[in-house]
């Protein structure tokens, strides 16, 4: 990785709303509009938090008809790069942060909710 790699990296690390993102989307990928759903935050801000990772290769994004899913990089898969090490100490704490674990409340309910429309 190169310097500037380092610092795209650590600038999207570096704001809650970015690691609730991450959070979210280590559990399964998600469209825009759920994440809005869920930390309700408006649409142009999701979309700048979801560019600054999708810039660092901390999330991909993968247009499906009109709407477009975020899921997480596969670097942050990978536990010999510095993004994966750094991914799985991160992850190991999501389970323990009492916003994290509502955020995952509210996403079973939306989870279950889409099973119980299908």
């Amino acid at each position: 990785m190169q310097l500037r790699e380092y610092e795209r990296m650590f600038k999207a690390l570096s704001d809650k709303q970015r690691l609730r993102i991450l959070a979210l989307l280590s559990r399964r990928p998600l469209v825009v509009n759920d994440i809005k759903l869920m930390l309700r935050l408006s649409m142009p801000t999701i979309s700048q938090h979801l560019s600054i990772l999708r810039d660092a290769d901390l999330v991909l994004d993968n247009k499906q008809g009109r709407w477009v899913e975020y899921s997480i990089h596969p670097q942050l898969k990978d536990p010999k790069s510095f993004a994966g090490i750094i991914y799985a100490e991160l992850k190991g704490h999501f389970d323990g942060d009492e916003t994290l674990n509502l955020d995952f409340d509210f996403l079973d309910k939306l989870n279950s909710r889409a099973g119980n429309m299908g």
